[in-house]
């Protein structure tokens, strides 16, 4: 059948182009997708791990739970990737070595921290995700629908562990805001590597609104666990990361790689 006269859906997925030879809008969104797909993965094998390591059945069947739910994301956003005739393999590509070294790094020694570090990671991705239903597809938008879904439930699970660690050590809120300042300083550490894809974040739509939610999310998230103001954060934040990100989000946009996850 020639390609004219082909079905739209079925001579995109004959074709399967590479990302790079989609159009504008649409190839960011292939390359935002491959970096959120990837990001799952990387979920699904930490909670995984989680699981393997848990102290107890019924936190083994939690991190269970949570393990199959980011492996049907991952495979969900895979499928999203196809439909929209690219490569999945392709698009998760440059965001490997950036996710990899963020996901490879040494766990916190300190409980406190590695929870909150654990809070805001899921807190950022529910930031991306809400963002990203805004500028994708609409069959894009309505998988993420049941992602948020998804990620509401792990996120207050972690807010929940936070509050109780807090209350189980008279430092705890000191413990929470190097915490706090730590997870800056990890993902600052992990971004270079894919910096120039991040751009495709900001080609994709609204991005005023994606550094603000992003930026707008942590400190929020702080506040909720008592470990704001700001102040607080800035006392061990010795790489001066959260004003760099603060002022991202609410003057000019600056084309400045402050986070990945996204990752």
């Amino acid at each position: 059948m020639p390609e004219r006269a082909m079905p739209e859906d079925r001579r995109s997925r004959a074709a399967s182009p590479a990302a790079e030879a989609l159009p504008g809008k649409r190839r960011a969104l292939v390359q935002v997708l491959g970096a959120v797909a990837y990001g799952e993965l990387k979920a699904y094998n930490g909670a995984r791990e989680r699981a393997a390591d848990a102290p107890s059945e019924g936190e083994r069947k939690v991190w269970k739970t949570i393990a199959a739910e980011e492996l049907r994301h991952h495979k969900g956003f895979v499928r999203r990737l196809g439909a929209l005739g690219a490569d999945p393999e392709r698009a998760m590509r440059p965001y490997r070595s950036s996710l990899d070294h963020y996901h490879g790094l040494p766990g916190e020694d300190d409980e406190v921290a590695g929870a909150v570090c654990d809070l805001l990671g899921e807190g950022i991705a529910a930031d991306l995700l809400a963002w990203l239903r805004k500028v994708a597809d609409p069959d894009t938008a309505a998988f993420i629908d049941t992602v948020i879904a998804d990620e509401v439930g792990h996120e207050a699970r972690a807010a929940v562990e936070v509050k109780r660690l807090i209350a189980d050590y008279p430092d705890g809120r000191r413990r929470a805001s190097r915490g706090a300042a730590r997870m800056l300083t990890r993902m600052a550490r992990s971004g270079p590597a894919s910096g120039p894809s991040f751009l495709a974040f900001l080609a994709l739509g609204r991005p005023h609104e994606l550094v603000s939610a992003l930026a707008a999310g942590y400190l929020r998230r702080l506040e909720m666990i008592g470990v704001g103001p700001l102040a607080t954060i800035e006392r061990v934040d010795l790489l001066g990361i959260m004003p760099r990100i603060v002022s991202a989000g609410i003057g000019p946009l600056s084309v400045r790689r402050g986070t990945d996850r996204a990752a």
